[in-house]
């Protein structure tokens, strides 16, 4: 912790300021410590002066992503927007350090805590805890459906209807191009193609409900001549090509690529221009097709450039100010509107990237990492 206070420019100053506790606001970087990596404060305070401010407390996964970013950037307009102090801490996709945090909030006494779970079943844990100490806790992006934790709400995109929505996109696209229509179950049956279902975190709520979204529309009945090869690529893009590498090169013949984010289709992305040394045009049949989830910047821009087919995109700054919101009508004594809250999503191709360009949530991002 860094402590600064203003020198005076003179002894007398400097022993007023002593004798009066002068000192100014306190920082808390944490690096991978687990402890809080920083503080915030709403721009104003009590009219009286005298009443203390409400602190939240919000352990974010990561800020290896867009999405997260964007999200992190809704959570901290609304909590100054609402007049809320907070501190933020990153668990780097870390259950174990996510607990540390979330026991540290508790020690700090915070009014209300935001998480985003890494891990749904480690999530327990400090769930209860806090249940423990009275403090109400809201998961924002996935959920924690055990019954011993009692979430006061959560607020995220419903993930099987996104994985679905992206699963139904990826299907006509593969019936176009072998020329069977997919309203018609018995030419879907017929479809014969090879597709990569890429997962992010297998313990992640959204990619288990992602991927529950995919097995609605790829399956062995409404699909029993499409073979299904499973990859982990873990929300990242680093992953995502190492583990597509060896799968392009075993298996030349994959038609599609389905992935439960937007860095697992640029990883993809990057796989396929290492080995195939190009990007086929949209209508070639050797191309492989890309459908993603989250509505990532660099995924758009990839969209815009016909490098990738499509992403179904979340509204992460939109469902921050929303979690803020019903923290704050909790705060105040009140219930949230619900205790499941879902954010719309919708399909983005090129034609939407290109008509809505600087409406989406990645044109609205302010900062990129």
């Amino acid at each position: 912790m860094v402590t600064w206070c203003r020198p005076g420019l003179a002894l007398v100053a400097l022993a007023l300021s002593v004798l009066m506790g002068g000192c100014g606001p306190k920082e808390q970087t944490a690096g991978n410590t687990g402890a809080p990596p920083s503080t915030g404060s709403a721009p104003s305070a009590a009219p009286d002066g005298t009443a203390r401010r409400k602190k939240v407390g919000v352990s974010l996964s990561s800020r290896n992503h867009n999405f997260f970013l964007g999200m992190e950037q809704g959570v901290v307009d609304e909590l100054k927007a609402q007049g809320l102090d907070y501190e933020i801490a990153v668990a780097e996709d870390s259950a174990n350090r996510q607990q540390e945090q979330i026991d540290q909030f508790i020690r700090m006494k915070v009014d209300a805590i935001i998480m985003v779970p890494v891990d749904a079943e480690q999530a327990i844990t400090p769930v209860e805890a806090a249940n423990k100490a009275g403090i109400p806790i809201f998961c924002i992006d996935r959920r924690v459906t055990d019954p011993r934790a009692r979430v006061t709400a959560t607020i995220e995109t419903d993930n099987v209807a996104m994985g679905e929505e992206a699963a139904r996109y990826a299907l006509k696209l593969l019936c176009q191009r072998y020329k069977l229509d997919s309203n018609r179950p018995e030419e879907v049956k017929r479809l014969r193609a090879k597709v990569v279902h890429l997962w992010g975190f297998e313990t992640a709520s959204s990619a288990q409900d992602r991927a529950r979204g995919f097995e609605k529309v790829f399956n062995p009945t409404t699909t029993p001549n499409v073979t299904v090869i499973k990859a982990v690529g873990d929300f990242n893009a680093k992953k995502a090509q190492e583990v597509m590498a060896p799968i392009l090169t075993a298996n030349p013949d994959i038609d599609l690529v389905f992935s439960h984010g937007d860095d697992n289709s640029l990883g993809a992305l990057n796989a396929i221009l290492d080995i195939k040394k190009q990007r086929e045009a949209p209508d070639d049949p050797r191309r492989i097709l890309l459908v993603g989830m989250d509505g990532n910047k660099p995924a758009i821009e990839k969209i815009r450039a016909g490098e990738i087919e499509a992403t179904v995109s979340q509204e992460p700054i939109q469902m921050g100010r929303v979690t803020v919101q019903q923290v704050k009508k909790v705060l105040d004594g009140g219930q949230p509107d619900s205790t499941y809250i879902p954010i719309p999503h919708h399909l983005i191709t090129r034609k939407e990237a290109e008509a809505n360009r600087g409406k989406l949530w990645a044109d609205q991002l302010r900062e990129t990492r």
